[in-house]
């Protein structure tokens, strides 16, 4: 019997088991007694349970007993990034890295289940990762990490990996009007790609990544081959990386290369139909190895080139970071021919790859297979692992940034305003206005979003609008500039200082588009409010009773019904009537025995004052008390 050598033992084991099998069979010759038999049992399962007890360090977990000096830390935070990212989650992941620095964590995990989200917050998380003072960060791809989530995830020290995982599928998409909008060409792409792939190409530099694969995630048409070294220097192990096909014909002269079913396949294959990857050999690159300048994976990045290597002005991609971490991959030449062999085909460029757990650890970029904490506690030699989940404010928060939410809330503020108007005195739309117009801005400040002059805006918006309804009546200058106001309040309060700075950036163009159209669906939504409530809420039960109405009048004739006869009101000008009912400003009169919708010019009118028509137009009729008013 022979067993693995732990600390020498395998020696010991054999001794003792030679002995004991001759001692066995000399004993079962001589018609051994029971108690020998007895004895020679217990030794021999004495013996199997320190073998198992030698073995079982090895085995357990499947981490190995020492943990390197560089990945060591007692104490690690887990900050969970789950969920679609937005400025919610940079918010809290900021806020989480500071407790865990301050708590003193030596290595901060990135629990990461994303389907991706804005790529502002995306690199603003990035950027915090880089400048941490905790360098040991580690990316748990737990088990989904698209888009955004990728380039976080090769933004850490180290990636791992749960059963199941996948990363990838990083390219830049808008949603406007026309719906989602892929950056796979024209100007969309030169301004939504370049700060993306600027972010991957630094983050592969530094952490180590391969530098062609983290651009087939964010970008399509990378045909990338695999290939090893066959004499790597002694002491080293053969080197991998991926090559495009310029550099393939450079190290396997007179080969075409070989294509077929790619290692990793690209997410949305069937939108590159009309456009396949570039088959054209690109020309050899230049002989600029640990240089800053960008090195495309593909002849159709070309046109990007000299946006990353900084070639450009910085007003034409505002949002990109120029690279500064040079290149650690190695420049091939014709003589390299020879020291290389091919592992296989990697990818055809259909499009942005998405690589499986297999792919991850297959291509270096993940270390290890964790699933539980414990694992993870191992994987760290950790003697405390604590998770900082978001707050109940951050969620409170998410939830009100939801466009659809805030969308929903400006309806009820503009409804709620429109009954407090039209019906002065009664408290209750009033304060469901002012709770809608908090929950509007609340998130904003809290993220930083809306600074003092959108709330101010809004508010200036609101008196003005005001001061046309009850100081002078009719759409005019006020009335315009309250509008103007409350709709520009309305919008720049969902757009951050970075799309109110630079209008004209790409994530600028894109949160001014969709805050203006989240504020004209809920304006255009509580018109349509505003129409059914002046004609139908006075006559539901209970709510009418919020809504003034005509005390003698059965026919519940409603605002709009009144005002469907213009043809006459020009000539009530002039002429005397007496208030039917108050007005506050709006109310009704009576002339020569038929009611009209009318307005007061200034202040309130009671019920039975003699007023005179002083000015009448389609929609809307205006009085004021005359000189010797006095009930009728």
């Amino acid at each position: 019997m022979m067993l693995p050598n732990h600390d020498g033992s395998v020696f010991v084991y054999s001794y003792i088991m030679r002995n004991a099998l001759q001692s066995c069979a000399s004993g079962f010759g001589r018609a051994a007694r029971p108690r020998q038999v007895v004895a020679l049992v217990s030794l021999l399962l004495a013996m199997l349970s320190v073998a198992v007890g030698e073995l079982q360090p090895d085995s357990a977990s499947g981490q190995p007993k020492a943990v390197p000096a560089f990945r060591q830390a007692d104490r690690v935070a887990i900050i969970t990034i789950h969920g679609p990212i937005d400025r919610v989650t940079s918010y809290s992941v900021r806020r989480r890295m500071d407790i865990a620095i301050k708590g003193g964590a030596q290595a901060i995990v990135f629990d990461i289940d994303t389907p991706g989200g804005e790529v502002p917050a995306v690199l603003d998380i990035c950027s915090m990762i880089k400048s941490s003072t905790v360098p040991n960060t580690v990316a748990w791809i737990h088990p989904k990490a698209f888009s955004g989530g990728a380039i976080i995830a090769l933004a850490c020290r180290e990636i791992v990996v749960a059963d199941g995982a996948q990363m990838g599928d990083a390219l830049p998409i808008m949603i406007g009007p026309g719906g989602v909008d892929v950056a796979t060409q024209g100007e969309l792409r030169k301004k939504q790609v370049p700060p993306v792939l600027a972010e991957v190409v630094d983050s592969a530099r530094i952490r180590g990544w391969d530098e062609f694969i983290v651009q087939a995630i964010v970008i399509d048409r990378v045909e990338l081959w695999w290939v090893e070294q066959t004499n790597p220097p002694p002491g080293t192990k053969p080197k991998r990386m991926a090559i495009n096909e310029s550099e393939f014909r450079l190290l396997f002269p007179g080969q075409d290369p070989p294509r077929g079913l790619p290692g990793i396949t690209g997410a949305h294959a069937e939108r590159q139909a009309s456009a396949p990857a570039s088959s054209e050999s690109d020309s050899p690159p230049s002989p600029d190895s640990g240089a800053t300048t960008f090195k495309p994976a593909s002849p159709a990045l070309r046109d990007l080139s000299p946006a990353l290597s900084g070639e450009v002005s910085a007003s034409s991609v505002p949002d990109l970071d120029m690279l500064s971490a040079p290149s650690k991959r190695p420049q091939l030449t014709e003589a390299d021919a020879g020291q290389w062999r091919l592992v296989g085909y990697l990818t055809n460029g259909s499009g942005p790859i998405v690589m499986s757990q297999q792919d991850l650890i297959d291509y270096g970029f993940a270390s290890a297979v964790i699933n539980t904490d414990e694992e993870l506690r191992a994987y760290f030699g950790a003697s405390n692992v604590v998770r900082i989940t978001p707050s109940w404010s951050e969620a409170a928060v998410k939830l009100l940034s939801n466009m659809w939410v805030r969308m929903g809330l400006i309806v009820v503020f503009l409804l709620a305003m429109f009954i407090e108007m039209s019906t002065p005195g009664v408290i209750l739309p009033g304060t469901i206005a002012g709770i809608a117009l908090v929950l509007i801005l609340a998130p904003a400040w809290m993220l930083g979003l809306a600074g003092w002059w959108e709330a101010v805006a809004i508010v200036l918006g609101i008196v003005l609008i005001l001061v046309e309804i009850l100081v002078i009546p009719g759409f005019g200058i006020f009335g315009i500039a309250g509008v103007t106001l409350l709709f520009g309040g309305l919008v720049w309060s969902f757009v951050g200082y970075s799309g109110g700075l630079f209008p004209d950036s790409p994530s600028g163009q894109q949160d001014l588009m969709r805050s203006a159209v989240t504020v004209l669906l809920a304006l255009a939504t509580a018109v349509g409010g505003m129409v059914g409530v002046s004609k139908y809420l006075g006559t539901l039960p209970f709510v009418g009773r919020l809504v003034l109405q005509d005390p003698t009048s059965d026919d519940g004739e409603g605002l709009l019904e009144a005002m469907d006869e213009p043809d006459d009101l020009a000539a009530l000008v002039g002429r005397d009537a007496v208030a039917h009912s108050p007005l506050r400003p709006s109310g009704r009169i009576e002339l020569d025995g038929q009611l009209y919708d009318a307005m007061s010019a200034f202040g309130i009118i009671d019920s039975g004052t003699r007023v005179r028509v002083v000015r009448a137009e389609s929609w809307q009729v205006v009085v004021e008390p005359t000189e010797s008013s006095g009930s009728a």
